[in-house]
């Protein structure tokens, strides 16, 4: 554990605090390039960004994709977060991950047994699950609008306001 700072007491003392910092931080740079320069080569190892994109295109997860370039998720996230581009990239190979997940439900379901019933359920609603998480505008659920409408009082109002003409006004 580091030890606390003492406050600069003598313009030295502050002068040797503020060269400390630059140092710190140029180390801190340092190491950031050489994770970037890490990723990159893996990710180019792995057959470059759109192999990546295309993987998690395909339904797999960002996890696993990840566990197999042997990469830290926040080494990934910062290498996504370098380029506006990826995030694109990435959101759009979501959604289709998300389309091919909904594709999988299908083809699990119909090659189930009947003894495999039960597994191939829980396969196909966690399928279902993250494809509506992944592509929302097509397999989301829906949300009604919440609005609400009793007639049975505005009829009741409007008879109130009403005027009564009587029987014996008519004559």
């Amino acid at each position: 554990m580091a030890k606390p700072k003492k406050s600069a007491n003598t313009l030295s003392e502050l002068a040797d605090n503020i060269v400390e910092r630059q140092l710190t931080l140029r180390d801190q740079a340092a190491i950031d390039r050489k994770e970037m320069s890490g990723i990159n080569k893996k990710i180019h190892a792995f057959g470059g960004e759109a192999m990546l994109f295309d993987h998690i295109s395909q339904g797999k997860t960002t996890d696993s994709v990840i566990k197999s370039l042997d990469i830290s998720i926040g080494g990934f996230y910062k290498w996504i977060e370098k380029d506006a581009k990826r995030g694109e990239l990435l959101a759009r190979a979501r959604t289709r991950g998300g389309r091919s997940l909904a594709e999988q439900t299908l083809e699990i379901a119909d090659s189930a047994s009947p003894q495999e019933a039960q597994v191939a359920k829980l396969r196909v609603d966690t399928r279902r699950w993250l494809a509506s998480k992944q592509a929302p505008d097509e397999y989301g659920d829906k949300q009604a609008p919440l609005v609400n409408i009793d007639l049975g009082s505005m009829a009741l109002d409007a008879l109130r306001k009403r005027t009564v003409v009587s029987l014996d006004d008519s004559a």
